[in-house]
């Protein structure tokens, strides 16, 4: 499901240790769709071995290679890469042939071909065809690649694709605040992008501020690579990963970020949709703006059976918002006037408003800025405060 507007980032991590030298952090100046995978029948193709299983390298022909296989109810998908180019082909099962694969889509006979000859705890024999060519696929098993969400998903698996991935930094600026952009650089291996970004200054909340918005890049599964790979336990598809982090408000005390993001990392459903963050410049801490609104626009409720505390818009103040407003296409109108929990971000003049809208629902989505003097009874003390102070900020 989507992010909520509470939890909109979720830190990647884990035990697993990716052995690949993932140089996250180095910088230089710099001037996807997914296709959908179809379980097959019961009935579909079976390796001739449950030795299959696994991660394999060797060659096909004189080509270095390293696949991997996985096995399910329904039966066993693949993928593989060639090391000289290192992006994925996924290796769908052809149905009512035993151990045959076609590359990317089985329903198509003009697709390359493997065929399985035998496979055991050392060695796997398959027969590749494509092109009017045969081959030889000669591979060995690599060890201790079987995780526990399985062989396509272990990071064994990925990394000759992981060596070399890095970060490109250049420079940007808004409203005349300098910041620096960081954007992910995998030469082109994997069907993920992602953009961050980096605020000027040493200070300890921008030192604070910073590390946040670079979590995505962080730890030994970084977020987008543990979307990547969690697809291809279920299917021979890798995800699709395509988020950024941008800002939209740098004042004197306060940042606005747009988190968009665009990615299908298996399940049900893609989740994409935009969603903004605010932090204070002062502490680096990160704000939440309905704490700027009065208990006459928002209600607060702790969920004992969770812990949790839930934020909620109250009827009165989503009408208040929404006055004026004409829902286009018309079926989006109780959609959105009757959703509780909405995003709120931060602009110059006023905050913007938009609700935060099921998977089914989110082509309804809109923004509503609301300017502050028209907010100003709604504001709570603190609120008003903190639109005095950035009023009182000099304009760029």
């Amino acid at each position: 499901s989507a992010p909520s507007v509470r939890h909109i980032m979720a830190i990647s991590g884990g035990a697993l240790v990716v052995a690949a030298a993932i140089v996250f952090g180095s910088t230089m100046t710099a001037g996807s769709g997914l296709s959908a995978f179809l379980a097959p029948s019961a009935a579909a193709a079976q390796a001739p071995s449950a030795d299959l299983r696994g991660v394999w390298e060797g060659n096909i022909g004189d080509l270095p290679v390293r696949a991997c296989f996985d096995r399910r109810d329904w039966g066993a998908f693949g993928a593989y890469y060639y090391l000289s180019r290192r992006r994925l082909i996924a290796l769908e099962p052809e149905e009512g042939e035993s151990g045959a694969f076609r590359e990317t889509d089985a329903r198509d006979p003009a697709n390359p071909r493997w065929t399985i000859e035998s496979a055991d705890s050392t060695g796997l024999s398959a027969r590749w065809q494509g092109g009017g060519r045969a081959l030889p696929v000669r591979l060995r098993r690599v060890a201790g690649a079987d995780g526990e969400d399985g062989p396509c998903t272990s990071p064994v698996f990925h990394q000759p694709r992981l060596e070399g991935v890095r970060t490109v930094a250049s420079p940007a600026s808004i409203d005349g605040m300098a910041y620096t952009r960081i954007a992910l650089d995998h030469g082109g291996r994997f069907s993920a992008s992602f953009e961050t970004f980096a605020l000027d200054g040493s200070s300890e909340a921008v030192r604070r501020v910073n590390a946040t918005l670079a979590e995505p890049l962080a730890g030994d599964l970084p977020e987008w690579f543990d979307c990547v790979r969690t697809a291809l336990g279920h299917s021979p598809y890798e995800g699709d990963y395509n988020d950024s982090l941008a800002p939209t408000l740098i004042s004197e005390r306060w940042l606005n970020v747009a988190y968009q993001y665009d990615n299908f990392c298996g399940g049900n459903h893609p989740n994409h949709g935009r969603l903004y963050r605010v932090f204070g410049l002062a502490d680096g801490e990160e704000v939440d703006l309905h704490d700027w609104l009065d208990e006459s626009a928002v209600h607060r409720e702790h969920l004992a059976e969770v812990d949790s505390d839930i934020t909620k818009l109250r009827p009165e103040f989503r009408d208040f918002i929404l006055s004026g407003w004409r829902a286009d296409p018309p079926e989006c109108d109780d959609v959105v006037r009757s959703d509780e929990y909405w995003n709120i971000g931060l602009a110059r003049d006023g905050l913007i408003f938009a609700p935060d809208l099921p998977h089914v629902a989110q082509f309804c989505t809109e923004e509503f800025t609301i300017a502050f003097e028209r907010l100003r009874p709604y504001l709570s003390e603190q609120g008003a405060a903190n639109v005095r102070a950035l009023g009182a900020e000099a304009r760029p």
